[in-house]
């Protein structure tokens, strides 16, 4: 990103990416959700984009908390993708989903990394698709898509091994790095990751060593990193 962009962003909320990608969200929506949804766009205060721009959060702040109660929030006020939206820039292919979280949207989890494009027009038209209806009641988190083989490890293994805590479809979690979109089925203190890739899809496990690290394919038996002393091993 050049200074003169590095200056566009900060004299505005979004970036033209972030601006393409809610448009194109909305249009998805159901007819109902769409002045929720503006409702909620219009009250995001603050935008955080880590480094690499794969997350792109979005809060509401006031008096120096995050507090939405004055936005309307969607029926579904659980934890669920709302929207996905495939697009193409510098001859390059991307996708975003949109997260929501108790009522009101949260992310866009993106790859491969935009940040290089996000003041670049988009190579045609997107490809989106609603993921799920906001206007249905619903509470509580979506279940993550968990491989066979970790579902066979939890069922012959504790939840917990040492400082390692486990996880199934109901408490996995979600992630994205600049290789990938991925679920986290194990982490040791928040430091140290096994995960399966979903986007791109994978046919292994993950293990992550730290959060400035690149995941590495599980090649071993998978209970041998958990019951290493300090950090796993592949």
């Amino acid at each position: 990103m050049t200074i003169l962009q590095q200056l566009s962003l900060l004299r505005r909320r979004f970036s033209p990416l972030e601006e393409r990608l809610i448009a194109a969200v909305r249009e998805i929506l159901p007819p109902q959700a769409q002045p929720l949804f503006d409702a909620q766009i219009a009250g995001i205060t603050l935008v955080q984009r880590p480094l690499a721009w794969n997350e792109i959060n979005f809060y509401r702040r006031r008096r120096g908390k995050v507090d939405w109660s004055d936005i309307p929030p969607f029926p579904h006020t659980g934890e669920f993708p709302l929207a996905e939206v495939r697009f193409s820039a510098a001859g390059k292919r991307y996708k975003a989903t949109l997260s929501s979280i108790g009522g009101h949207i949260f992310d866009f989890a993106i790859t491969p990394s935009p940040k290089s494009i996000a003041f670049t027009s988009w190579d045609g038209a997107p490809s989106i698709r609603l993921l799920t209806d906001p206007l249905v009641a619903q509470s509580g988190r979506a279940s993550q898509p968990i491989p066979s083989a970790w579902r066979e490890f939890l069922a012959s293994h504790p939840k917990q091994i040492g400082d390692w805590m486990f996880y199934d479809s109901d408490t996995a979690h979600r992630t994205t790095l600049q290789v990938g979109e991925f679920v986290i089925l194990a982490e040791r203190a928040g430091e140290e990751f096994v995960m399966h890739r979903v986007e791109p899809a994978a046919s292994h496990l993950f293990y992550l060593a730290s959060h400035d690290a690149t995941p590495e394919p599980i090649k071993g038996p998978l209970g041998d990193i958990f019951h290493e002393t300090g950090k796993g091993k592949l």
